[in-house]
């Protein structure tokens, strides 16, 4: 994940080799068409979109947002609602943790390539083209009309001509809070604990315990760690009891 360190500029260029990190983690989630191309697709280099498992990954997945955001809510109770959607979210996506909430509509390319943990809330329109790998960690807020995009082009005429895509993995530490209008692009890194502000653009790795903001996206001021606030006899959410999930 996103270190403390500076702020890295992510790749915008294909990558020449194939990753093992991320074949190794890909391994790990469900759905995935574990082949030569997506082994390139998620590594970072050229792929060919048109390879006919990549179409029937993405008419799979269509057809499960379909269910998800068309799912009638006054058919059902408010506990069978979230049972029954959380279900097609777990059939759509790679791994989505217990306790986690998506609000409709939702928007994914493969599906296969997201891996959300437990006790997230995403809220309405979020758009994820995973081309590459998507690892959101636990207990991560979305606001409204966040895009994560982990699909790239050569700025090359010729590439587009020839009709070759690349991607780079986003990665999302765990406690982030992610503000509406946000877009992350190919290849970034989110530390843990950290805020994005409202329409940021981010386009390079933002350490952990960060709040960072503007097109592109900046860090602006450290925050204090899990265990500092823990310790802190001012902060006012220590003694603050954790509400039960629905």
């Amino acid at each position: 994940m996103a270190s403390s360190a500076a702020p890295q500029a992510r790749s915008t260029l294909p990558a020449t080799q194939k990753r093992p990190d991320i074949i190794k983690l890909a391994k790990t989630l469900k759905g995935v068409p574990m082949c030569e191309e997506y082994e390139k697709m998620i590594s970072g280099m050229l792929y060919d979109p048109f390879t006919p498992v990549f179409h029937k990954i993405r008419h799979r997945c269509r057809g499960l947002m379909m269910d998800f955001n068309l799912f009638n809510i006054k058919s059902t109770t408010v506990e069978t609602w979230n049972e029954k959607r959380f279900m097609i979210l777990q059939s759509m996506l790679g791994k989505v943790g217990k306790n986690t909430f998506v609000e409709a509509p939702f928007s994914a390319d493969y599906g296969c390539n997201v891996s959300i943990g437990e006790d997230c809330f995403i809220n309405w329109n979020m758009s994820i083209l995973d081309a590459s790998l998507v690892v959101i960690g636990d207990r991560v807020m979305f606001g409204p009309n966040v895009s994560i995009v982990t699909a790239a082009h050569d700025t090359s005429v010729l590439s587009r001509q020839k009709q070759v895509e690349f991607g780079h993995p986003v990665f999302i530490g765990n406690d982030c809070w992610i503000g509406s209008n946000v877009t992350i692009l190919p290849g970034v890194e989110i530390g843990e604990g950290t805020t994005i502000g409202a329409g940021s653009v981010v386009v390079k790795d933002i350490p952990a315990y960060t709040v960072a903001y503007g097109n592109p996206c900046r860090p602006r001021r450290k925050l204090q760690t899990l265990k500092e606030e823990l310790v802190d006899p001012k902060n006012p959410y220590v003694k603050l009891k954790t509400p039960a999930h629905y």
